[in-house]
């Protein structure tokens, strides 16, 4: 979690609290609602749901710190929803915003990448992860190679221990069918697949034997017992995989993954622990070697909590280990195992010359060194996976995996799209194993870690040694060389959507879409940001040094970084230019070809994502003009999306009803507000825009995703008459308010999302809802 850094007033009044506990609703008419909600599609997309979970994640606890929030005030364990005690009063009050913030946008985005890395098995298993087990080896062999990597990364996190000691059973119960792994159904994979039914069977019901304590920053939390299935998988596996999988991988659902995976882990990284669970963030160089080695006696040293200057530094106890806790530590850990794999199957496996036959770079090298002038190699829009089973009989599913047997290409075109996520994705990534940056790699989280144990040690140059280090550079190269020598139309000075390879002859096509063109330049300077060693977790948004050494300066086309910035300027002047009308409004896309744009009406992602495009197109290049524009389209939203009379947005313009709201509808809004706000709407002369802009935030949150219709805005659900029937959030579990209890009767703190067990379906995100006004 991260820790508050102090922060702003509150952008809103906080309201007091009304009542204790959500209340039915008493005798009589029903209160007032504007809208019904119905679930149209509960498919997990993965590439959409990954962006999604990006744009929830830097919109939950880090939002809320700038807000003024201290973390620790949340209470989601009350029956109450929103509740957050005054840092200055200590009253408890309501507080929607912050709640919206802190906690649900934060663990939404959370749980549905711990559901594709460990739980579901919607991917291509780690048991046949072309580092973990290079061989391709089946049966009893790959299972000793994975069980012994798993129990080797909770044994550097000092996660392992005899069953009711930790976290992971060390070692593990081998006898055991429902753990084979030392978690109880574990399922971690590599390769995320395309899309699949997110349907499961978890147990309801709740033991002593699985409970929170106070570490998640709940205040008052104590020890909490929570639902069994937060202490064993078992029951949040696919029940029927085989059928509710699609295998198909996707180059843009395998960078958007690991884009969302490697925040995570950098959040997990920002300390270490000992084995006092001191947040460790000071170790003597000299002890990094002996970080995570069992038994050891370092030392290091924690912020006194009792200081508010952050300044004093206290000992912590002997033994330090990866990880901010130790069972985020291990998760982390396993994470990165399957970053590093995905970066070897993409560059190893998954791209084509011809767009008939897979295969890939000879070496890590050759893929650094991939420019303009060499062979063209590039990643297919979709790879058909075939898998056999190796479970002799059903108890050992969990035991053994499915192997891949063949990739084949199934669409050979190469996507913006695709590109952009790799290209952030893995930019992401890399920033964890750069020492050179100081607020991310270059931590001793970090140094520790990619120090041969876990993680391969690397020379921190761009030679294309075998490392995590080398395999990050190598895709983010061959993404930022593709995006131009595939896409980039000279003609129009702009990248376009998809592109063919005939013959050896690129065919480019004429589709500039206004979504994928706008988070183009989002993944351009992730990507630049990373390999100039200035990427942080969080804080960046400052503008950018323009001509900055990269790390990838040694490598041949030294001279990337400014090209890239050149692709940047390039995209933001054709969103202001052809995207934007005079007036502000927004195109869905534009036709070369056609030389105008697209007329049908404005899709709100199209509207949201030129802001959010345009914004980091001005922090990349500086230049005015584009937060400028930015302020254009802002006011086109407002005129022609928000409607008044029951605060919320349009999803197309014009149309009233219905509203058609996905994971990215929702999240290139909530990404767009968020940008700004933090970029134009606080600066002084501001306020009624930055109040609004907050407003609509929290009042879309509630509405979308949690499906509560606050038509009467006093910030008290009246359960169930203000449950809308559907939001985007189909379930939730512990760490927002839900504890398997039978008594809770499926939605214990009544704040209109279903616990997960009662409706057989994850904490995520549904494909597609659908509002109606209230006849």
């Amino acid at each position: 979690m991260t820790r508050a850094r102090g922060g702003l007033a509150l952008g809103l009044a906080l309201l007091t609290l009304s009542c204790q506990g959500s209340k039915d609703a008493p005798p009589g008419p029903p209160i007032k609602t504007f809208f019904t909600a119905r679930r149209t599609d509960s498919r997990f997309y993965t590439a959409n749901h990954m962006q999604a979970s990006i744009e929830m994640q830097i919109s939950g606890e880090p939002f809320a710190q700038l807000l003024g929030r201290q973390l620790g005030g949340f209470n989601r364990f009350s029956r109450t929803p929103d509740l957050y005690v005054n840092p200055a009063t200590g009253e408890t009050i309501v507080d929607t915003l912050g709640y919206a913030t802190a906690i649900e946008s934060y663990e939404y985005s959370k749980q549905p990448m711990n559901n594709l890395s460990f739980e579901s098995g919607a991917g291509v298993s780690v048991m046949f992860a072309p580092l973990i087990n290079p061989a391709n080896l089946t049966g009893d062999d790959a299972f000793n190679l994975l069980v012994d990597r798993l129990q080797h990364l909770a044994e550097v996190s000092n996660s392992g221990g005899p069953p009711g000691r930790n976290f992971v059973v060390s070692p593990p119960p081998l006898a055991n069918p429902l753990n084979f792994y030392g978690w109880p159904g574990f399922w971690p994979q590599f390769a995320e697949y395309r899309s699949f039914d997110p349907a499961i069977t978890p147990p309801g019901g709740a033991t002593r034997g699985c409970t929170f304590t106070g570490g998640y920053l709940a205040a008052s939390m104590g020890v909490q017992v929570v639902g069994d299935y937060e202490c064993g998988y078992n029951g949040l596996n696919l029940a029927m995989r085989d059928q509710q999988v699609e295998k198909v991988l996707a180059p843009d659902a395998l960078g958007y993954a690991t884009w969302k995976q490697s925040l995570w882990v950098i959040n997990y990284w920002q300390n270490l622990h000992d084995v006092a669970n001191n947040p460790i963030t000071v170790v003597a160089d000299a002890d990094l070697p002996m970080i995570g080695v069992p038994a050891n006696q370092v030392v290091g040293q924690y912020a006194d909590p009792t200081d508010p200057t952050g300044v004093r530094l206290l000992d912590g106890v002997p033994g330090v280990y990866l990880g901010d806790i130790t069972i985020e530590g291990w998760q982390g850990l396993a994470m990165m195992d399957e970053i590093h794999n995905k970066a070897q199957l993409l560059l190893g496996s998954l791209t084509t010359g011809d767009g008939v036959q897979l295969g890939g770079f000879a070496s890590t090298k050759e893929a650094i060194d991939y420019d303009a002038s060499a062979p063209l190699r590039w990643w297919p829009e979709a790879v058909a996976v075939t898998e056999v089973a190796t479970a002799p009989a059903e108890n050992l599913a969990n035991k053994y995996f499915p192997q891949p047997t063949t990739f084949a290409i199934l669409t050979a075109s190469s996507r913006l799209r695709d590109l952009s996520a790799l290209a952030g994705g893995f930019g992401t990534w890399f920033a964890l194993t750069d020492f050179a940056n100081p607020q991310v790699g270059g931590q001793p989280s970090s140094r520790a870690t990619f120090d041969g144990d876990p993680l391969p040690a690397d020379n921190q140059l761009p030679d294309g040694e075998d490392t995590s280090h080398d395999r990050a550079l190598a895709v983010i190269k061959v993404a930022l060389i593709n995006l131009d020598r595939l896409h980039f139309d000279v003609s129009h000075q702009v990248l376009v959507d998809r592109v063919t390879v005939q013959g050896g002859q690129v065919q480019r096509g004429t589709t500039v879409d206004t979504h994928d063109a706008a988070y183009a330049i989002v993944g351009m300077r992730q990507a630049l940001r990373a390999i100039s060693s200035t990427l942080a977790l969080y804080s960046n948004d400052t503008p950018d040094t323009i001509g900055a050494p990269t790390r990838l300066d040694g490598a041949k086309s030294g001279a990337l970084a400014g090209r890239v910035t050149q692709l940047i300027r390039a995209q933001a002047d054709f969103l202001a230019d052809k995207i934007v009308g005079a007036d502000g409004s927004v195109a869905n896309s534009y036709d070369l070809a056609a030389g105008a744009r697209d007329g049908s009406p404005t899709l709100l992602q199209s509207e949201a994502a030129a802001i959010r495009g345009l914004l980091d197109g001005y922090l990349a290049t500086s230049d005015e003009r584009y937060r400028q524009t930015a302020e254009r389209v802002y006011a086109d939203l407002e005129r022609r999306f928000w409607m008044e009379d029951v605060r919320a947005f349009r999803t197309t313009a014009g149309v009233d009803d219905p509203l058609t709201y996905t994971p990215l509808q929702f999240a290139t809004l909530e990404g767009a507000l968020r940008q700004y706000w933090k970029l134009v709407a606080r600066r002084s002369g501001q306020e009624r825009v930055a109040n609004d802009l907050l407003e609509r935030f929290r009042r879309t949150f509630k509405l979308v995703v949690n499906g509560w219709d606050d038509a009467n805005a006093d910030d008290v659900v009246q359960y169930k008459d203000e449950c809308t029937g559907a939001g985007l959030q189909m379930a939730e579990r512990a760490l927002t308010g839900e504890l398997a209890r039978p008594g809770d009767e499926g939605d214990r703190d009544h704040d209109c999302v279903p616990e997960i067990s009662s409706v057989g379906l994850p904490s995520a995100l549904a494909g597609e809802i659908v509002l109606e006004r209230r006849k």
